[in-house]
């Protein structure tokens, strides 16, 4: 495992617990990650970062470059199942707070069945699932829009 892919494997971790948790501070050592991350996924995916921002009033939109973004995020943290594309949270759980690891397992019982024939898709049905499953998913995106 390569140091960037162990940068973004914190970073989500951290997301998970803060997502999940009720605090809500970042921590400056992760904003970086984070927002590598972030600036990886809209170059690879060519999101509009104007329609990522609108995900903090609860809307993820339906635009091609948008649910390839959330792939993207996925697919680097390693959380997608090769063979069928299904998002799976609790690959993990092993690294992630055990005050958290009943909320990932949760969101993974409601939404890891979720697969199209469209890998970008299979993401942002998941995401809108997870947005459905867990009240405080919505602080994700807090994360994401870091300045």
């Amino acid at each position: 495992m390569n140091i960037l892919v162990v940068t973004f494997t914190v970073a989500v971790v951290l997301t998970v617990y803060i997502v999940l948790s009720a605090a809500f501070e970042i921590p400056d050592r992760y904003k970086k990650p984070a927002k590598m991350l972030h600036d990886i996924c809209v170059a690879e995916s060519g999101a509009s970062e104007e329609l990522l921002r609108q995900c903090l009033d609860g809307t993820v939109h339906d635009d091609p470059a948008v649910k390839c973004y959330i792939h993207c995020l996925f697919d680097k943290i390693d959380v997608i199942e090769e063979d069928t594309g299904r998002i799976l949270l609790d690959r993990l759980l092993y690294i992630i707070p055990d005050d958290v690891k009943e909320a990932v397992n949760h969101l993974t019982r409601e939404c890891s069945h979720i697969v199209t024939p469209d890998k970008c898709d299979t993401a942002y049905e998941t995401v809108k699932c997870y947005f459905n499953a867990h009240d405080e998913v919505i602080k994700f995106c807090h994360l994401l829009v870091l300045e």
